[in-house]
């Protein structure tokens, strides 16, 4: 019966919401689904608590700007790391660095919008680090055969 109950108070937000566009409805407290193991901390700006997760077949977040998303590295000024550099780093704290550690994701959690500036920097990155490889690799493979003709 609670179950219904929260869906039906959901689906009733959000078909309000739609038909009233222009003044949207507010929950000053938020909404709180599921038991009482999840709760909204007093003082904060979240409107909504699920307990036991939430399956969507689409997620949006928006953002206020895209000054954080991760084209920079693509910029002539973006200083790579040294891949030596990278190795030390990841020996030493055990992820990559920029990336949280599990310590620090396991007591703040993370923010979907940053984590994905975040991997598509890594990425990006990577993609640097093998444009770089793919170039040495083509040196070298230049000499072999310059190497193999004077035999």
């Amino acid at each position: 019966m609670k179950k219904a109950i929260y869906c039906f108070i959901i689906c009733t937000f959000l078909l309000i919401q739609q038909s009233v566009a222009q003044s949207p409805v507010s929950f000053p407290d938020g909404i709180i689904v599921g038991n009482s193991t999840v709760a909204i901390p007093s003082g904060s700006t979240y409107k909504l608590a699920v307990s036991g997760g939430i399956i969507t077949e689409k997620v949006r977040v928006a953002t206020n700007g895209t000054a954080f998303w991760a084209d920079y590295v693509f910029e002539p000024a973006y200083k790579l790391r040294p891949l030596k550099e990278v190795e030390t780093f990841i020996k030493e704290n055990k992820h990559l660095p920029e990336i949280p550690s599990t310590a620090e994701v396991s007591q703040n959690g993370i923010d979907l919008a940053q984590t994905q500036a975040l991997l598509l920097q890594k990425v990006e990155e990577l993609t640097l680090y093998v444009i770089d490889q793919n170039k040495k690799i083509e040196k070298l493979e230049r000499k072999v055969r310059v190497l193999s003709r004077k035999k």
